[in-house]
């Protein structure tokens, strides 16, 4: 080789390397699926493409071992390590990770590519070495492929050993590192290489993204059957309805808990329509005004929630905690007419202040307002957390709340004997399940302070004193506690972190009833849970479970195409859950929300997750 062209060929490699880091060799167990053979009788569209010629051959190849990976592998990102025929160099290939073209398309592409890096294929290793710091390509890429190729290419994650004898006949061999991939995904691989080739004939014109990876059962059983939840619920009663009839059923049960401060349910009731009475007299409220409440966890923030809801206005919490700019950035965002306090000091020219500890109550009036409210209409604004950027408010109505909590009451087997503790932050979705899971059961909501709840002894006293049954933690805090600590309940459920495997098993040991629940507060806070059983006790992670009742749940990949079980992607969440957007966001709400394909006039939301 001239001085020229090995210059050539190390700057070609040392631009193709610029950005590429070595990948850890991986010490993990390599393991053998099992071979397979393709039959030259089932390659003849094959055959008739290649015509025999290796370089063809090795193009169809790797563009199907490629394309799939991407499918099946959604971090991949095109770049692979090969060894073709009598190579003396392992081989990197980057190819493009976009599927939207056909496959006769995108073999085009990957014949580019390979025809270029082939042009480039014989270095001196020193040499490049030297211009790109690499001295060893096969460890650029933890996938790799051989193809009728005696040199020796060791898995770094997945390897393909392709061999294509005299007889056309085509034998795989694949191995992959334990650890670093699953074996159902690698037996995914194999079997969809095996489909693609032989019917090639009928893949050469499919765009790529939208190749099915599941049979039409497949498909069924995770679209439908895992989906399979219709529950009839009453579609046109409110937040407010529920709650209304439950003080009907239960009058004299204990409903909130505070302190030294106990409400029944009537007394609760009416003191929300005096509040609620006393707002309309003062203020001009309409249907779907949106009302902020600034108070910590107390019974006056209960109160206060109800009367707006009874108003047919809408419930925003603002933590009290939270710093002056964010205040006001809800405020000024939410556009609310009205903010409920209890600090006269209190001041933001946004809108009016009302100081609830300055209302007598008693002067007004504690019949129920019957203000006409739909299911439809919004029950509250919940603000996420703007750790992406600025906080969102997420529009809930209160046909979705509804389903919900009946859900949780239904799973959970929450009963008016229940004591349930409000736990979370009341700017948190959480906060609005515990409340009305207490509310439309006729169970008591006990209520700690911020500083209880900071302190855990003085936690665990509150859980002894108030003698709760039914409380949900994050799994975090749930770590804090032990076992005697938490006796006396008799359901834990944990949301908003991974569960513990190990303290979930020691909660059930313990005789006490442990769900991990998952959901985003853009589809009413909860969207699934799993129970957990003596049978996880091996289990290293601890299942979000199945949808609740009316929601269904995905998991698709970039073209919204549902994926085999095992396969990472995208989760998205349907039904009667999901929220109506987020506040004026129009544009940011047509992105996140979107039509379900599965369901004619549904929507789903893109969890991100």
């Amino acid at each position: 080789m001239n001085q020229n062209n090995s210059n050539l060929i190390s700057k070609y490699w040392k631009n193709k390397l610029f950005h590429r880091d070595i990948n850890i060799e991986l010490k993990n167990k390599n393991n053998n699926v099992s071979s397979i053979s393709i039959n030259h009788n089932e390659l003849n569209y094959f055959n008739k493409l290649t015509n025999n010629n290796p370089l063809a051959q090795y193009t169809v190849i790797i563009a199907i071992y490629n394309f799939l990976l991407k499918r099946f592998v959604s971090e991949f990102d095109g770049f692979i390590v090969s060894n073709f025929k009598n190579q003396s160099n392992s081989l990197p290939l980057s190819f493009s990770t976009d599927l939207n073209l056909s496959f006769k398309g995108y073999l085009q592409t990957v014949k580019l590519e390979i025809l270029d890096t082939l042009n480039n294929a014989d270095f001196n290793k020193d040499i490049v070495f030297q211009k790109t710091g690499f001295e060893d390509f096969s460890l650029l890429s933890h996938y790799g492929i051989n193809i009728n190729s005696n040199s020796k290419l060791d898995s770094n994650g997945v390897l393909f050993n392709v061999k294509i004898n005299e007889k056309e006949d085509i034998e795989i061999h694949v191995s992959y590192l334990e650890g670093f991939i699953k074996k159902t995904i690698v037996d995914y691989l194999v079997q969809h290489f095996k489909d693609f080739i032989i019917n090639l004939e009928n893949n050469i014109e499919v765009n790529l993204s939208e190749y099915p990876l599941l049979s039409e059962n497949e498909k069924h059983q995770l679209l439908v059957d895992f989906n399979d939840n219709d529950l009839a619920y009453p579609k046109d009663k409110t937040i407010v309805t529920f709650f209304e009839e439950q003080v009907t059923k239960t009058p004299y049960n204990v409903a909130v808990v505070f302190g030294e401060v106990e409400l029944t349910y009537v007394a609760l009731n009416e003191k929300a329509n005096q509040l609620a009475n006393y707002i309309s007299s003062k203020y001009t409220i309409n249907k779907g005004d949106i009302i902020g409440v600034f108070l910590p966890k107390s019974d006056v923030g209960i109160v206060s929630l109800l009367a707006i809801l009874k108003l047919g206005a809408v419930y925003l919490p603002i933590d009290t905690n939270y710093p002056q700019k964010r205040i006001d950035y809800l405020i000024k965002d939410s556009g609310l007419k009205l903010l409920i306090g209890d600090d006269a000091v209190l001041k933001n020219d946004n809108c009016d202040i009302l100081n609830v500890n300055l209302v007598n109550l008693e002067d007004y009036s504690n019949d129920n307002i019957n203000a006409s409210i739909t299911s439809k209409d919004l029950a509250y604004v919940i603000y996420t957390s703007g750790s992406t950027g600025q906080p969102k408010g997420v529009m809930v109505e209160h046909t979705s709340n509804v389903n919900m909590s009946l859900d949780q009451i239904r799973s959970f087997e929450i009963t008016e004997n229940d004591k349930v503790v409000w736990f979370a932050s009341v700017a948190f979705d959480a906060s609005i399940s515990e409340i009305m899971m207490s509310l439309y059961s006729g169970a008591t909501l006990c209520i700690p302070s911020e500083e209880t709840i900071k302190y855990k002894d003085q936690f665990i006293g509150f859980l002894k004193e108030t003698k709760v049954s039914v409380v949900t933690f994050p799994p975090s805090y749930l770590g804090l506690l032990s076992e005697k600590d938490i006796s006396g309940l008799r359901c834990i459920i944990t949301a908003g972190e991974s569960a513990n495997p190990t303290k979930a098993i020691a909660v059930l040991e313990s005789g006490i009833d442990y769900y991990n629940a998952y959901g985003p507060t853009e589809c009413a806070v909860c969207v699934s849970f799993y129970k957990v059983t003596k049978n996880d006790i091996d289990k290293s992670i601890i299942p979000i479970g199945s949808p609740i009742s009316n929601t269904q749940v995905y998991i698709l990949d970039e073209s919204l195409q549902p994926l085999p079980i095992g396969v990472a992607g995208k989760l998205y969440v349907s039904g009667v859950g999901v929220a109506r957007g987020y506040l004026n966001k129009p544009e940011l709400t047509a992105e996140k929300f979107i039509s379900n394909p599965f369901i004619k006039g549904a929507r789903m939301y893109d969890t991100g997750d």
